[in-house]
Parts: C-alpha cells; sequence; structure tokens
C-alpha cells in the first residue's frame, strides 16, 4: 500500500509535472494548490491535458490570491502573488498525508508545519530563493522565515544557490536535499523543424515575461550598440508583460532593426521556437532560478545568462555569464555570440528530471523509515 503524501503548491506548472507524475507513482499523492497567477493563463490548457493523462490529483483549496504590482523606475517590475488559503488545513485532515512538500516559505508551509507538528508528520520545505534576490525582503518576512527555518527539519533547494541562503538562515546542511530546478527534458531533445524562419541570422532568442525585472530593455540597448558596430543579426523576443507596448516603442525609438515580438506561447510549441535561434540571452536584474536556461541547453542552443540568475554559475559556461547592468560586459558577450565564438551548448552540468525526482523519493523514503 502506498504512503499518502500531500504536495503543497500555488499552481502546478508545466516544468513540475515530471516530478509531480514520477512522486504519484511512488506515492498516493494529493496536489493542494492555492490558485492561479496571471501571468501562466497560456500553461492552463496544456497543464490541464498533462494532469488529466497522468491521472494526477490535483485539488485548489479555498482562500484568496492577492496581486501586488510592483514597479521601479517607473517601470513595471514585476507582480508578486500572496496566496491566503486557510483551505490547506481541512484538506490536509481530509487526505491525512503520512509525508508533506510545501512551497516555498509563506502561509501553505506554515500550514504545513502546523499539521506536521500536531500529527507527528514530517514536512519538507521546497525553497528557491538566493542570497541576491532575498536581499531586500522586508522585516516581518524574515521574522517569519527564521521561525520556519526552526521548524522546518527537511529542505529541498533548486541548487547551489539555494543552498547558501537557506544556510544564511541556520539550517544545518544536512538537513538540506539540493536537487536541481529542471524541465522535462524530452520535449526538447526530439529537436522538431523550427517555428520560424528569420533572416539575417544570427538569431538571438529571448523568452520571458516582458517586465521591467527581466532586463529586456537592457537588451535592446546592448543590441542597438551592436548593430551601431555594424553588425548583423534578429532579435527573436517571446512572451508577454506590462512592458511589451513600451518596449515595443523603445524599439521604434531607437532604430532598432530585425526585432520580432511574439506573443507567449503554449509549453508544447516552445521546442520548436529554440530552433528557430542560434542562442539564447537571459538578461534577467533577479531570477531565483531560469528555466528558459534549461530548455535551452537542452535543444542544443548556447546561452548567455546574467549574473543574476540562480541558474547561471551552475549550468551556463563561466565564458558567458554577463552583467546586464554593465554595458561593456554585455557587448563582451554578445560580440562572441555575433562572432560564433560561443562553445556549442553543454548539458552536462543539467540534471534530468527523472533523477531529480529520485533524490526526493529516496528523501522521504528514508526520512518514513526511520
Amino acid at each position: 500500500m502506498k504512503q499518502r503524501l500531500a504536495i503543497m503548491l500555488n499552481i502546478v506548472a508545466p516544468y513540475r509535472i515530471p516530478i509531480l507524475v514520477q512522486l504519484s507513482r511512488k506515492f498516493d499523492a494529493t496536489i493542494l494548490i492555492s490558485g492561479g497567477e496571471s501571468n501562466r493563463r497560456e500553461w492552463d490548457e496544456y497543464v490541464s491535458r498533462l494532469k488529466e493523462k497522468y491521472g494526477l490529483l490535483v485539488k485548489q483549496v479555498a482562500g484568496y490570491t492577492f496581486t501586488l504590482p510592483k514597479k521601479k523606475n517607473n517601470f513595471s517590475w514585476d507582480n508578486k502573488y500572496l496566496h491566503i488559503n486557510p483551505g490547506y488545513f481541512i484538506e490536509l485532515f481530509r487526505c491525512s498525508p503520512e509525508a508533506i512538500i510545501s512551497n516555498e516559505m509563506g502561509f501553505r508551509t506554515i500550514a504545513a508545519l502546523a499539521y506536521g507538528m500536531l500529527f507527528r508528520v514530517p514536512v519538507w520545505v521546497w525553497w528557491g530563493g538566493t542570497l541576491y534576490t532575498e536581499q531586500n525582503v522586508s522585516l516581518l518576512k524574515r521574522a517569519l522565515r527564521q521561525v520556519i527555518a526552526r521548524h522546518a527539519k527537511h529542505w529541498i533547494s533548486y541548487g547551489a544557490t539555494s543552498t547558501e541562503y537557506l544556510l544564511s538562515l541556520g539550517i544545518p546542511r544536512r538537513r538540506i536535499l539540493q536537487i536541481q530546478n529542471c524541465v522535462d527534458e524530452s520535449k526538447y531533445v526530439s529537436f522538431p523543424p523550427p517555428a520560424f524562419v528569420i533572416e539575417p541570422r544570427p538569431v538571438l532568442l529571448y523568452v520571458g515575461q516582458l517586465i521591467g525585472r527581466k532586463g529586456v530593455r537592457q537588451l535592446l540597448e546592448a543590441a542597438s550598440r551592436m548593430q551601431k558596430r555594424e553588425y548583423l543579426f534578429s532579435l527573436l523576443l517571446v512572451g508577454k508583460g506590462s512592458e511589451q507596448e513600451s518596449l515595443e516603442e523603445y524599439v521604434r525609438k531607437i532604430g532598432l532593426q530585425h526585432v520580432h515580438f511574439i506573443p507567449s506561447l503554449p509549453p508544447d510549441e516552445m521546442p520548436a521556437v529554440y530552433r528557430s535561434a542560434d542562442c539564447l540571452v537571459f538578461p534577467t536584474q533577479e531570477d531565483v532560478w531560469g528555466l528558459v536556461v534549461n530548455e535551452a541547453l537542452w535543444s542544443g542552443l548556447p546561452v548567455l545568462s546574467s549574473v543574476y540568475a540562480g541558474c547561471t554559475r551552475e549550468i551556463v559556461p563561466k565564458a558567458n555569464h554577463f552583467d546586464p547592468f554593465n554595458p561593456n560586459d554585455f557587448d563582451r558577450v554578445l560580440e562572441r555570440a555575433l562572432e560564433h565564438k560561443l562553445a556549442p551548448a553543454d548539458t552536462s552540468p543539467l540534471i534530468p528530471s527523472h533523477q531529480v525526482a529520485e533524490f526526493i523519493i529516496n528523501d522521504i523514503n528514508k526520512a518514513l523509515s526511520n
């Protein structure tokens, strides 16, 4: 008989499905979600199909989701989401788990730890934040995280940069299972035909939200400097966001040529998009990881990645790291890409999703057997 596992998330993200499927095969798993987020609507139909295909048991719990827009330098920087869901308590009592995984350090993890302490059930906190992304959190959040850090006995970190942050909270290293944030690599290694035929080449690709935090404006500025030096190339920007109109106007204002804006696409169409480009540029000013980097590498694309992404130093060659706030550094890596000096994509640092799932399964089994 399978042991009961509750997995508490904000949403079911496409990249999590391979892990959720394996956890559901090993355990009697119930996935409890707090609700949707407005910047992820293009995932809905795709995720719904996969949930049905794999028979995942997903329940949305009662509660509220608050959108908290954040601006910086008069630009839309990001949207934060606050999930307050008392329904977690009800659903935990209903499914009576023998182990719990809870994502992040907010209300849902407080609910998980309260249930865990009441019924002596082990709780794993799945965490992605880094020393850089968490440097400006409020005093209230810092205090709450210290409380959670003292009571949670099991942790799952996205990677090395997330582990560093957890260690800074005083969490012993032995309590942290360091995995690697991952995608379903099987979708990208199939190498489908390109979705777009774009000239001139090379094609530099950006994938992500069109918001201030992602550094798209800095990418456009750097591309303009390259074109003024008479480099010939195209930019393919795939995504949507509150800054789209502003960015399109900026392209016209600076006279940037060969720029293509494409709306966000469902995950199953993205492998063909990566096949349409020669290099991914990830100019983020702040990201706990950056799964588009994983996707690009599995698709055979070399990647230029910002030093402010949690994934960069773990899976991207050092020569391809850059600081998007430093024009000279940004120009250095773009020049290498435009002169075809980048090494081919190297997937050896990437951990396949099935192996990541096994790490988690083994850690849960070990705790339950003690």
